[in-house]
């Protein structure tokens, strides 16, 4: 598993925003994607966001919950198991070296510090700044905004 999604590009595949379609043919051309308990978190608080907020109905928001589930049972999403202390070791790392630089968020250097624990090559993403890191830590940027 060489590419990383971030949260937001995964919610891109379950739920029709702009730049789903190119989330989903980058997550096509993969065999598996890596899901950590960060993105249980942020993806699933998300949906629910969207269900709270009135863009997903509740059902809507159960049915992607549960797709996502499926995901990970097929083995389309694979669970990733992480030495936590390391990554955040490694953030605080990256954080020193170019939050200034970058204004990157605490979650965007997390997304990164994992990818890069992953020993993943292609980081997958629609935020500026935390592509801009991404290149910086080494991994080879994707712009979801972008045409392919």
């Amino acid at each position: 598993m060489k590419t990383y999604f971030d949260s937001s590009a995964l919610v891109k595949i379950y739920v029709t925003e702009a730049h789903s379609d190119r989330a989903r043919k980058e997550a096509q051309a993969v065999p598996q994607i890596p899901f950590t308990w960060l993105h249980t978190l942020e993806v699933g608080n998300a949906l629910r966001v969207l269900a709270g907020g009135g863009l997903l109905s509740a059902e809507e928001s159960r049915a992607l919950l549960g797709q996502m589930e499926d995901d990970q049972q097929a083995q389309r999403l694979v669970s990733m198991t992480m030495e936590w202390p390391k990554v955040f070791h490694d953030a605080v790392q990256l954080s020193r070296g170019h939050a200034a630089r970058l204004l990157c968020r605490s979650l965007d250097i997390l997304h990164v510090a994992v990818a890069a624990e992953l020993g993943c090559a292609r980081f997958v993403s629609a935020d500026d700044r935390q592509l801009a890191l991404a290149k910086a830590a080494g991994l080879k940027p994707v712009d979801i905004r972008q045409a392919r």
